[in-house]
């Protein structure tokens, strides 16, 4: 069909129509896998089937009325022209059918099957003319009359004054009361002001012999079925005047009550159907939501409680820092014992070892001692998560969190995983103090510096009492004032080399200082998440479940989402329509 020309008649019903019935050929075969009465699906197919059932229009005027053109026009395809049918002096029903064939149904009605998409949904009867029917077909299209949905009368504008025509139109009218529509066809062959004249008088006739109004619509067919087929245009079209016809008639089909009400049944039905199998799939669902909201959840809570815990445990790091400073000043003495002007001709080779080992010990002596507080923290931090968790899952999903023998989690794994962790942190960090070697380098330069001046200094002095002996004279004075010179830097660079390796020690203290603090605190922060992760993990056979769900029952649980949002949708449609038809139903159960 063109772009220009309008769409399918009654497309609203159909667009309606066809919502409901995917909703209904979802849920009938969600039900059936839910366990769903099978009696209650069978019901829901056959108001599905029911809604299925193509409109009927009947097409009745008088030979050569220009009825096959004005179907063709209506439609937009050459369905039922005259050298379609075998013969113009029978009945055609058309019908949908996958090829183009005909059966004989009897010697007066010929079943027409076409391909054509429109005819699912709408039943074509072309009668022979009225003033050529014969008392069998006469019989036969008043058997068609009752069931349809709509009556188009044609009438040739070159003489709608048929007697036969008026007296069928008293037997419809009459006896069936059925919605009959006149079209005055073939306006092409006559003037405008012509046109009008027998429009008005047609009306007016009408009027008179059955006591109301019949709308009445005056076309060219062919100027229509032409704009259509050849694609002229609107402006073509709307020469036609077809447009104002086929508005009539898309109402007819989108106000028709009887399908109306077949439409709220079906809906009600399957509203009904989807309740009972969203209380099918009641618990599944529980479940998926539970992973969705709560477990979904559980991550992003865990570490924020972890940040919490690391913020409250900062002040443990400043306890592990005055910790290390006061295991260096606890070595300190030890280095002092060692820098006296003595110890620097007898030194001691463990000495160095000894200060090390002093302050290795003592820290880690600290730590042993405090870890314990920080782990408490995160331990408590921990179960008040798990409490928080499991008073949740009761609350709001009526699920009970056990683990282990007693139903709670036992953190004793996770909390000695944490302690242990800060401890070899720490004694790795501080295996890598350099203080053995350099302290051992130090003293031991200071040492053969010292016993060079010194000895240097003695030797001068026994040569000086040597010259004294002998009576060698002033070169005695000259010995004894240079061994004065040596003792005097001996023991000034004793002094010196104090301070310096002073200096050196609490610099590499210092330097140090900041890595351990470093290592320390990122170690804590990896056990704690692992210790958080521990509590994560509790939760995997539930989310196994979820996803076991999940994988099971989410495709359904889509479906129902589906089915609610175009429930949905037909609800702001057809409870309004419900409304008013139950609204004319009361009004004309009073008159």
């Amino acid at each position: 069909m063109n772009d220009f020309s309008t769409e399918l008649i009654g497309q609203n019903y159909f667009r309606t129509r066809e919502k409901l019935s995917q909703a209904i050929d979802a849920l009938s075969e969600l039900g059936a896998g839910c366990g769903i009465n099978p009696a209650r699906i069978a019901l829901l197919r056959n108001l599905l089937a029911n809604l299925e059932d193509p409109f009927l229009f009947v097409v009745v005027g008088e030979v050569n009325a220009g009825k096959s053109t004005l179907l063709n026009a209506l439609f937009g395809e050459d369905f039922c022209s005259t050298d379609v049918i075998p013969t113009t002096d029978r009945i055609a029903f058309f019908k949908h059918g996958a090829e183009a064939h005909e059966f004989d149904f009897s010697e007066e009605i010929v079943e027409v099957f076409r391909p054509n998409e429109f005819l699912r949904d709408f039943n074509i009867v072309d009668t022979p003319g009225t003033n050529s029917i014969a008392e069998g077909h006469q019989q036969i299209t008043e058997q068609f009359l009752p069931m349809a949905d709509l009556v188009l009368f044609v009438f040739s504008v070159t003489n709608p004054w048929g007697a036969s025509a008026w007296e069928f139109l008293d037997r419809i009218h009459n006896q069936w009361k059925k919605k009959i529509v006149f079209v005055l066809q073939q306006c092409d062959l006559r003037t405008e002001e012509e046109v009008s004249a027998i429009l008005e008088h047609l009306q007016a006739t009408a009027k008179h012999r059955f006591g109301t109004y019949i709308p009445t619509f005056a076309v060219s067919a062919k100027k229509a079925y032409l704009a259509k087929a050849e694609n002229l245009g609107p402006e073509y079209l709307e020469q036609s005047n077809i447009q104002a016809l086929e508005q009539y008639v898309a109402g007819v089909v989108e106000s028709s009550e009887p399908r109306l009400v077949k439409l709220i049944h079906a809906w009600r039905a399957s509203c009904y159907v989807l309740n009972e199998i969203k209380e099918k799939l009641g618990a599944a669902s529980e479940i998926i939501r539970a992973d969705s909201e709560l477990l979904t959840e559980l991550e992003p809570a865990s570490r924020i409680q972890q940040e919490r815990s690391l913020k409250k445990c900062e002040p443990l790091f400043e306890v592990f820092d005055q910790s290390f400073v006061a295991a260096a000043n606890m070595a300190e003495p030890l280095l002092k014992s060692e820098l006296t002007f003595l110890s620097a001709f007898s030194p001691q080779k463990k000495s160095a070892k000894d200060i090390e080992d002093t302050i290795f010990a003592t820290t880690m002596k600290a730590v042993r001692r405090n870890i314990d507080a920080g782990a408490d923290t995160v331990q408590g931090d921990v179960e008040h998560l798990w409490n928080r968790v499991e008073e949740e899952m009761q609350k709001h999903f009526n699920l009970e969190l056990s683990v282990g023998e007693d139903g709670t989690p036992d953190w004793t794994r996770s909390r000695q995983h944490l302690c242990e962790s800060i401890e070899n942190a720490t004694a790795e960090s501080l295996s890598r103090l350099p203080l053995k070697e350099q302290l051992s380098q130090d003293l031991s330069k200071r040492s053969r510096a010292l016993w060079n001046w010194t000895i240097t200094g003695v030797l001068l002095v026994l040569a000086g009492l040597s010259l004294s002996a002998v009576g060698l004279s002033p070169w005695n004075v000259v010995c004894f004032a240079a061994s004065a010179v040596f003792f005097g830097v001996a023991a000034v660079t004793a002094n010196l080399s104090v301070k310096k390796i002073q200096k050196r020690f609490h610099a590499s203290i210092q330097q140090h200082r900041q890595q351990l603090l470093d290592s320390q605190r990122l170690t804590f922060a990896e056990g704690t998440s692992a210790f958080f992760q521990d509590f994560v993990s509790l939760f995997d056979p539930l989310r196994e479940v979820c996803q076991d769900h999940r994988a099971k029952y989410e495709p359904q649980l889509e479906v129902i989402e589906n089915a609610e949002e175009s429930l949905g949708q037909l609800e702001r449609i057809l409870a309004p329509v419900e409304k008013a038809l139950g609204s004319r139903s009361t009004g004309d159960g009073s008159a």
